[in-house]
């Protein structure tokens, strides 16, 4: 159980589990960390002036402020969980590496069935609803199974030759989401298909816009803005479409603060699908080359993703986002503090700091011969007794790596 604390009453023993401010503001690990050392409580004290502690995975205080709720968001996330009903605690049913082929042949199926699904609308037919939710099922099914697979696949494929659609990625990058909010699967479904579909307004924009490789004009732009309102309105005529699918078309380009489009919606005015499209919209388009840019690495999506929390993006969102990502993204490259190289193989859930990696490179930036897998969450020092952390991300293809080359 969570209680909070003040930071005078914090002890060695004690399990940190929040803060009260955003891990990623101090130098602590993303998830919570035992207090080991009087290091640990100076440390505390120097950043914070009260924290969540877990008396199940640590000793309890003498004195507590007030207990902890279990899940550390405003009243706003908090009631949409409620709506959903109670959160479903996932678990992989599959490791990584036995799930790949099927998200793989999903992703691959997914981008062929859209291209043909928006030819279709584009030549003036009817949205085929059951089309669209034959696309997201398969999906669906494999990301619930295992969400690491679509991580790795996703750094794939953006140097493959495989082009999956923006589309096809926000939808799958949706149910990992959600899958770590724990929002059940018949939710899963409608977000899915929602991130799947929001963008079916482009069906109207000319295409020499959408891939003009320069800066738009400001009547460009006003062309490609109005792609939100033809995708409701071929939505709309859709028989049987939920209306939370259509809000997500309607605003996943609404911002926080009421910078964004059509509506200068803003807070809770956007639902909360909204405000999650519009995070998964954004880190999609800047890890994807896109005609006017080339992919940002997934570290540095995620840094400037959060430097634009309480402007562009709920904070609290922008937490759980950040969480459900890893600090340090699966098939990302990271630097350790003993400047050796590797890739980031798989995230763990209790700690976000220290994921599954596989080291490539030693000190000297020399490959190893026989390449290393380590769970940081278990190993805290190299072979020589020195600490084992990750110092930095770094931008792919970095010392000529791809990480699809040793993992896939």
């Amino acid at each position: 159980m969570d209680h909070k604390v003040n930071v005078a009453h914090l002890k060695i023993g004690m399990y940190v589990s929040n803060l009260d401010r955003p891990w990623i503001d101090t130098t602590f690990l993303l998830d919570g960390f035992l207090i080991n050392s009087e290091e640990d409580l100076t440390a505390l004290n120097q950043y914070c002036t009260y924290v969540f502690i877990d008396t199940d995975r640590g000793i309890g205080a003498s004195e507590y402020i007030e207990e902890a709720p279990r899940l550390k968001t405003n009243t706003y996330l908090e009631r949409f969980l409620q709506d959903n009903k109670k959160k479903v605690e996932y678990t992989n049913t599959r490791s990584t590496k036995e799930e790949i082929p099927a998200t793989q042949t999903a992703l691959e199926n997914a981008s062929n069935q859209v291209a043909h699904i928006m030819e279709d609308v584009k030549s003036g037919k009817n949205l085929n609803i059951e089309a669209v939710r034959g696309v997201v099922e398969p999906i669906l099914d494999s990301i619930i199974r295992n969400s690491e697979a679509y991580m790795w696949l996703s750094m794939m494929q953006k140097k493959s030759s495989y082009s999956y659609s923006h589309s096809v990625d926000n939808c799958a990058l949706a149910i990992a989401f959600g899958r770590f909010m724990g929002l059940p699967k018949k939710d899963l479904r409608t977000l899915a298909i929602g991130l799947l579909m929001m963008d079916m307004g482009n069906v109207n924009v000319p295409q020499g816009i959408l891939n003009k490789k320069g800066r738009l004009t400001e009547a460009e732009y006003r062309i490609v803005k109005k792609h939100v309102i033809h995708g409701v309105d071929i939505l709309k005529k859709t028989k049987g479409m939920n209306e939370d699918i259509i809000n997500i078309a309607l605003t996943h380009h609404e911002r926080f603060d009421g910078s964004g489009y059509p509506n200068a919606l803003q807070g809770t005015q956007i639902p909360v699908y909204g405000r999650m499209a519009a995070i998964i919209d954004c880190y999609d388009a800047m890890t994807s080359n896109r005609p006017f840019s080339a992919a940002k690495s997934p570290y540095s999506a995620l840094q400037s993703i959060y430097n634009w929390r309480g402007s562009a993006f709920q904070p609290e969102l922008i937490e759980q986002f950040l969480q459900c990502m890893g600090v340090y993204p699966t098939g990302s490259l990271v630097e350790m503090t003993n400047g050796s190289v590797a890739i980031v193989l798989e995230q763990n859930l209790t700690q976000r700091m220290r994921p599954k990696i596989m080291l490539i490179l030693d000190e000297e930036k020399q490959h190893l011969m026989e390449y290393k897998t380590v769970d940081l969450a278990i190993t805290f020092e190299d072979a020589s007794g020195l600490p084992m952390n990750i110092y930095r991300g770094l931008d792919p293809g970095s010392y000529g790596i791809d990480p699809t080359e040793y993992y896939l």
